[in-house]
């Protein structure tokens, strides 16, 4: 069998899922966001960790339709959770 057939979807799908994953983006105070609608935000699965400051990631789509990561820090939805209890 020759390898090509074999290497070309390997590489094919690569491509594919290089091109699904926006490049990240730091979040700067004051920096100019064209957020058209928020798709997912995510940050550490900390389920028992201490109330602080984690690093936490938001995906979107600008008004022109493009898929954006931003990376931005906040409080741990831990805190959120203790502040309800009270």
């Amino acid at each position: 069998m020759n390898i090509k057939y074999i290497l070309l979807p390997l590489v094919a799908c690569s491509a594919v899922a290089l091109a699904a994953d926006p490049p990240v983006e730091e979040y700067v105070y004051g920096m100019r966001l064209d957020i058209d609608k928020v798709v997912a935000i995510s940050e550490p699965d900390e389920l028992y960790a201490p109330c602080r400051v984690v690093s936490a990631q938001m995906t979107y789509e600008d008004s022109a339709g493009q898929l954006r990561t931003l990376e931005y820090l906040r409080l741990s939805s831990v805190c959120s959770d203790i502040e309800g209890s009270l």
